[in-house]
C-alpha cells in the first residue's frame, strides 16, 4: 500500500513540475566521448561549443536545440593525439573546424524523457540524428542530459586506411549535459 502511495506522489509531483515548466536556455554543459582503440577506451570532450537550447515541456513544437562544437576545442589525453585527429583524415579542422546539430522536432518518449530528432553535421557530411534527452531536477535547476552513438564512418571521420574498425571502433559514445536556466 505505501508503495502504491509513493507512486501517486511521484506522479503528481512530475505532473507539477512538467506543468510548471518554462522556457530555458544553457547555463553551463559538457559534451564528452569516447572511442575504442585496439580495444581500450579512449576518452576526450570539447573545451568549446555554443548551445542554443530552448526547453518547454508544454510547447514542444517551438522548442529547439542549436549545438556547434568547436573541433579545435578537442581535448584529449595527448598533444600528438589531438594533434592526429584534427588533421585531413580524422576531423580535417582547417576545412571543417566546426560540427552543427540542428533539432527539427523534439517528442516526449516517458516521465521527462524525450527524443529530440534533427540533422548534424561532421566533416561536411550532415546525416539526420536521434539524441535521447532526459530532464532533471537538481539544486533548484533543471539539467538536460543524455548519451547517444555516433558511427563514426558515417561522418568520414577516420577515413583512407583508418576507415577500417579492427584499430579504431566504429561507434563512439557521445555523453552530453546542460544545465538550463530560466
Amino acid at each position: 500500500m505505501n508503495n502504491i502511495l509513493y507512486l501517486v506522489v511521484l506522479m503528481v509531483t512530475s505532473l507539477f513540475f512538467s506543468a510548471q515548466s518554462k522556457a530555458e536556455t544553457v547555463g553551463t554543459g559538457q559534451i564528452t566521448f569516447t572511442g575504442t582503440q585496439m580495444g581500450a577506451p579512449v576518452q576526450g570532450n570539447f573545451r568549446k561549443f555554443s548551445a542554443d537550447l530552448h526547453f518547454d515541456a508544454r510547447d514542444l513544437p517551438h522548442s529547439y536545440a542549436h549545438i556547434t562544437i568547436d573541433l579545435t576545442s578537442i581535448d584529449l589525453t595527448s598533444e600528438e593525439s589531438e594533434d592526429e585527429i584534427k588533421g585531413k583524415h580524422w576531423f580535417n579542422i582547417q576545412s571543417f573546424p566546426q560540427a552543427h546539430f540542428d533539432s527539427s522536432e523534439i517528442q516526449i518518449v516517458g516521465l521527462n524523457q524525450y527524443l529530440v530528432s534533427g540533422l548534424f553535421q561532421l566533416k561536411g557530411i550532415s546525416k539526420p540524428l536521434r539524441i535521447p534527452l532526459k530532464m532533471s531536477y537538481d539544486h533548484g535547476g533543471r539539467s538536460a542530459q543524455g548519451r547517444f552513438i555516433l558511427k563514426r564512418n558515417d561522418f568520414g571521420v577516420g577515413d583512407g586506411t583508418w576507415s577500417a574498425t579492427d584499430t579504431v571502433a566504429d561507434e563512439v559514445t557521445v555523453d552530453y549535459r546542460f544545465t538550463l536556466i530560466p
